[in-house]
Order: structure tokens, then C-alpha cells, then sequence
């Protein structure tokens, strides 16, 4: 039952996609329902597949997969395609890697041309690690150490003005210990009086570096925040 659900529901998304613009008879060559079940199945399959499986050859690909389902002699031996599927594999990871790189070497530039101009803004404090700080309001309250546990509010956003999380929108400060945080994030804290609200630029060392951190936060992102220390508790 569940299974049938699953392809249902796949069914009826590529009909509102557009991948399936026959009238309720089926266009010619369709009209016997094996014909019209067996190509709805492989629009499916290779709907998935599309942004799986990249960068093959189509014509090879869907002559194994015909001489597998089929039972017919292969024209690869076993260990060829072990091989085969080895070598794709280590292909698509070695361009993944690549690109990675690519990636991670144009967010170090680009964050490095930000902090430069930051750098010389008036009002700008870069410290010896490379943490910079404009100071919005400077309160008068406690300092807390490397060790405190803080409320703060805080929002993030990349160097092209996309945010990336913001205690703002969920509607309360954030509580946490500074020696659970990134960096940059503890550095500035630990140097803010309770009441203080700082912009600060985390360069990628201090943040989260070559691995960056889920789909927002890019390798070697440099990451500003708005930062405001409410209570060292």
C-alpha cells in the first residue's frame, strides 16, 4: 500500500510538472495501459535519475540498463563494471572536490577584499587574530570570560547581505556558553559589556573555515554579525 502511495503521488507530480501532457486517452502508441504504466515508470525513474546519475553517456547508460532488466548478455564483464562504476564514482567526487576548492579560493578572496575595506572604515577595530568590531552601543554591565554562559541577540548575514540566522526572528535572544560557540563569536563576547551591541566580521578561521557549515554558509565564508550582549548569566 505504501509503495503504491509512493508511486501515486510521483505520478501525479510529474503530471503537474508537465512531463505528461496526454489527454485522458493517451496519445498514439499509448492507448494500451502496460505501454502507458511502463513509460510513466521510467519518466519517474528518470526524473530522479536526471540529477543523480550526471555526466554519462545516454545511449550507453540506457543499453545496460535494457541488457540488465532484458537478462541479456552483457557486454561488460562483471569486474569491467565494478571497475566501470568504481571509476564514475571516483570521477564524480575528484570534479565535486574541485569545485569545492574553486569555491572555497573565491570566498577567501572576496572575503578578504570585504575585511580590507571594512578595515578602513571609521570606528573599525581589527584585532591581532584578524576579528574586526565597530561598536554600535557600549554598555556599561559585566564583561563575561571565555567561560560565561550569555543571552544574547544576534544576526548573521554573508558579506552580499544574505542572512543566514537571526535570534531576531524567532522572537528571543539566544542563551549559550561562549566555549560552545565559533570563534570569532566567543572573541567578541568575551570582550563586550553587558548592554554593548557590535557589528563584527568573523573572517573564515574564526568561523567555520574550509568545511563551512550546511547549504548557507559556503567554505571560507566570512560572516558579519550584528551582535548585542543582554545579560552574561
Amino acid at each position: 500500500m505504501r509503495n503504491r502511495w509512493i508511486l501515486t503521488t510521483a505520478a501525479s507530480g510529474l503530471v503537474l510538472a508537465g512531463y505528461w501532457h496526454a489527454s485522458a486517452s493517451g496519445p498514439e502508441g499509448f492507448e494500451d495501459p502496460v505501454v502507458r504504466e511502463s513509460y510513466g515508470m521510467g519518466a519517474m525513474i528518470g526524473d530522479r535519475l536526471r540529477s543523480d546519475v550526471t555526466d554519462v553517456d545516454p545511449a550507453a547508460f540506457l543499453k545496460g540498463l535494457g541488457d540488465a532488466m532484458e537478462a541479456r548478455e552483457l557486454s561488460l564483464t562483471p569486474e569491467q563494471i565494478s571497475e566501470a562504476v568504481t571509476g564514475y564514482e571516483e570521477r564524480r567526487v575528484a570534479a565535486f572536490e574541485e569545485r569545492l576548492r574553486a569555491l572555497a579560493k573565491k570566498n577567501a578572496d572576496e572575503g578578504a577584499a570585504f575585511r580590507a575595506t571594512f578595515g578602513e572604515k571609521e570606528g573599525v577595530t581589527t584585532l591581532p587574530s584578524g576579528l574586526q568590531y565597530k561598536v554600535l552601543a557600549q554598555g556599561k554591565g559585566e564583561v563575561p570570560d571565555g567561560e560565561a554562559t550569555v543571552r544574547v541577540h544576534y544576526r548573521g548575514h554573508l558579506i552580499d547581505g544574505t542572512e543566514f540566522d537571526s535570534s531576531y526572528e524567532l522572537g528571543e535572544p539566544a542563551r549559550f556558553s561562549l566555549h560552545r560557540v565559533i570563534p570569532g563569536f566567543s572573541e567578541a563576547l568575551s570582550q563586550m559589556p553587558e548592554g554593548s551591541t557590535w557589528k563584527v566580521v568573523v573572517p573564515p578561521e574564526l568561523a567555520y573555515g574550509e568545511q563551512g557549515a550546511g547549504p548557507r554558509i559556503e567554505p571560507n565564508s566570512t560572516l558579519v554579525f550584528e551582535l548585542e550582549l543582554i545579560e552574561v548569566v
